[in-house]
C-alpha cells in the first residue's frame, strides 16, 4: 500500500467514475485489483475503527466444528460482528458467515472471552440478540441480496483505485415489486422499503408521558428524514440511528420525562451556540461518540430550545458518517 491510501467510506454512485483533478485539468482513475484476498482482509481490519466504528477482536480465528473465522468485531453498541471477505464475486460467502455466526450464538462464552481479551477498557454487556454479518466483494448476486435480506446481513462493494483510494459502498436491497390492476393493464410498483427494525420502541416508551411520547416522536421522524440512509434499531437500553455507523443514540428515561442523545462527532468538534451538548468523559468507552444532549418537554415549553436547535445538532453527527 502507498502512502497516499486514502479511505472513502461510502459513494453511492461506485460503479461511477473516478476523477483526480491536478492544475484544473481531470484525469480519470483506473481502478486496480488487490494482489490477493488477504491484502483485502488486512487492509480493512486495520481500519475497520475508522470505516465502520468497530473494535477488532481477531481474525482467522480457529473453531472446532464451524470453520476458521475470517474476521470478528464488536461495534459501538457492543453488538458481535462478523466479517466475510471476497475479492471478486463469489458464491457461498453469506453461507459462510451464517455459519460463523451461529458459533458465536451457540458459544457466547468463549466469545465474549475473546472480545474482554482483546479490547480494553470493554464496557457494559455484549448484546448477542443483536448480531451483525458484514460482507466486502466487488459484487452480488440477486441470490446473494436475498439472502443477506432474510438473513438481516450488510453487503458493502468496493473499488480499489491506481491512486491507492479504496471507495466503499453499501450494497442495495433487491427491488420488491408488487402487480396492480389498471385500466390499462397491469403496471408494477415499487413498494416503499421501511427501516429494519430488531423491535419496536414501544417497550422503551411504556410509561412515558405523552409530552415525552410527543418530544420523541417528532424528533425519531426528522432524524429518518435526514436521508433514505439512515436505518434505525433498538437495544434493551437505546434507539439506535445509523449509516456505516451509529451517529444518534437515543434513551426514553421515563422516570425523568426525557429524551438522552448521545451524539458522533470528529475529534469532539460540534457547533453548539446555545451550549446544549456536555463533554462525554473519555472513561465511558464511547469513541466517537463524544456529546451528550438531555431534553425534556418542560425545556421545550420554555423555549430552552426548538426541535431546529436539536436537529441542528444531529445533523452534525450524521455528516460524520459520511
Amino acid at each position: 500500500m502507498g502512502e497516499r491510501f486514502e479511505l472513502c467510506p461510502i459513494l453511492k454512485d461506485i460503479d461511477k467514475p473516478l476523477f483526480e483533478i491536478k492544475n484544473k485539468k481531470a484525469k480519470k482513475i483506473s481502478t486496480k485489483e488487490f494482489k490477493n484476498e488477504l491484502e483485502l482482509h488486512q487492509l480493512i481490519d486495520m481500519n475497520l475503527e475508522e470505516i465502520f466504528g468497530v473494535r477488532f477482536i481477531k481474525n482467522e480465528h480457529i473453531t472446532d466444528k464451524h470453520g476458521r473465522i475470517e474476521t470478528l468485531g464488536l461495534d459501538e453498541s457492543n453488538r458481535p460482528i462478523v466479517i466475510e471477505y471476497k475479492k471478486t464475486k463469489e458464491k457461498g460467502q453469506l453461507v459462510q458467515a451464517n455459519r460463523y455466526m451461529t458459533w458465536i450464538k451457540q458459544n457466547p462464552d468463549s466469545f465474549e472471552l475473546l472480545a474482554r481479551k482483546n479490547i480494553k477498557n470493554l464496557n457494559g454487556e455484549i448484546d448477542f440478540s443483536n448480531p451483525r454479518i458484514l460482507c466486502f466483494a466487488q459484487e452480488y448476486s440477486i441470490d446473494d441480496k436475498c439472502l443477506a435480506l432474510s438473513l438481516s446481513a450488510e453487503l458493502w462493494k468496493y473499488r480499489y483505485y491506481e491512486n491507492d483510494t479504496l471507495v466503499i459502498s453499501r450494497e442495495e436491497e433487491p427491488e420488491q415489486l408488487i402487480t396492480t390492476k389498471s385500466k390499462g393493464g397491469f403496471t408494477i410498483e415499487k413498494i416503499t422499503k421501511e427501516p429494519r427494525i430488531v423491535k419496536t420502541v414501544d417497550q422503551h416508551l411504556q410509561g412515558a408521558s405523552d409530552e415525552l411520547k410527543d418530544l420523541f416522536s417528532r424528533i425519531d421522524n426528522e432524524i429518518k428524514n435526514i436521508s433514505s440512509e439512515v436505518e434505525t434499531y433498538t437495544t434493551n437500553q437505546e434507539v439506535l440511528y445509523k449509516t456505516s455507523r451509529n451517529f444518534v443514540c437515543l434513551a426514553i428515561q421515563n422516570r425523568s420525562n426525557c429524551l438522552r442523545l448521545l451524539l458522533r462527532t470528529i475529534n469532539d468538534e460540534m457547533v453548539d451556540t446555545k451550549n446544549l451538548t456536555t463533554k462525554i468523559p473519555k472513561t465511558h468507552g464511547y469513541g466517537n461518540i463524544t456529546r451528550q444532549l438531555i431534553i425534556s418537554p418542560k425545556d421545550e415549553i420554555t423555549e430552552k430550545f426548538s426541535i431546529d436547535d436539536i436537529m441542528y445538532l444531529i445533523n452534525q453527527s450524521y455528516e460524520t458518517t459520511q
